[in-house]
């Protein structure tokens, strides 16, 4: 299977066993859009492509840029209208995840600097992640009332889960580790050269046995519920999606009105005034976070 054509958002090579897929719109903050020619579905094809070549045997997803995903991007998506849009949205997200899940080879992700609300549901649906040690995970969308959370919660808790979206503050590199959503914490100037090693270690081993294990492993898992949460989970989320239309910050304007005449620097803006300083800092020195993404 060839790659089809050239793609607009990421790189793809092969060397060593490793199929690599780098994120390559650092200018747009390699955020995630959605339908077709977006950067979701180029990301499918590039796995699909790896999954189907012999000489991969692990794949690496990483990031040009200061930051691996600032979110996800709407921009040039026919959404339909009202609650329409709002499931349509959300299962095409739900969509994207199960095929990233349905990779039958180990795929492994390097984050650096932030990796936020569409990018966080992304990397969670991987196998490893590591983290470099600037990075920062976060889900800044709960803050202008949009779902995202009950993605996480099989992988780093309850807790985790609703603290991340209900307050929108981010997470460090150690407490990714600590709270199971990265397997490691290295320093950024080593963070591509140690997870090629790690992709290339793994692409050593009986490519059979690989795929066999990770199924029975992730059929372990969701046997165990993941499967059925992810679906009660996705029901309320088209609610709240449904429900973040009427979200208005502090000063009584809708987020979506501000997003419209402001475009996301005014969303920023707005949503920094919700709170200030970070929760996470005042309790744990340095485990807490950026404001907003």
């Amino acid at each position: 299977m060839e790659l089809p054509g050239t793609f607009e958002h990421v790189r793809y090579a092969v060397a060593s066993g490793v199929a690599q897929i780098v994120l390559a719109r650092p200018e747009r903050r390699n955020v995630l859009g959605v339908g077709p020619g977006s950067s979701r579905t180029e990301i499918l094809q590039a796995l699909l492509v790896a999954d189907h070549d012999d000489a991969v045997g692990c794949i690496l997803l990483h990031a040009e840029g200061d930051t691996f995903c600032g979110g996800g991007d709407l921009t040039g998506a026919a959404l339909p209208e009202g609650i329409d849009g709002d499931l349509w949205l959300v299962t095409q997200v739900d969509d994207f995840h199960a095929r990233v899940r349905a990779v039958s080879k180990p795929v492994v992700v390097a984050v650096q600097g932030s990796c936020l609300g569409a990018g966080l549901g992304m990397i969670v649906q991987a196998d490893l992640v590591l983290a470099g040690d600037d990075a920062r995970f976060g889900l800044p969308e709960g803050r202008f009332g949009h779902p995202g959370g009950a993605e996480l919660a099989a992988v780093v808790g309850a807790s985790w889960a609703k603290f991340l979206i209900f307050t929108g503050e981010t997470i460090g590199a150690q407490q990714a580790v600590e709270c199971g959503l990265a397997l490691a914490v290295i320093p950024r100037e080593m963070l591509l050269t140690r997870a090629l090693d790690l992709a290339q270690r793994i692409a050593t081993m009986p490519p059979t046995s690989l795929r066999l294990n990770k199924r029975a492993i992730d059929a372990a898992v969701e046997s165990a519920g993941r499967a059925a949460g992810r679906v009660a989970g996705r029901a309320v989320d088209v609610l709240t999606k449904s429900a973040s239309h009427a979200a208005t910050a502090p000063d009584g304007r809708r987020f979506e009105d501000i997003v419209t005449a402001q475009g996301v620097r005014g969303l920023r803006t707005a949503t920094a005034q919700q709170v200030r300083g970070s929760w996470l800092d005042s309790v744990a020195g340095d485990g807490g976070g950026e404001q907003t993404s």
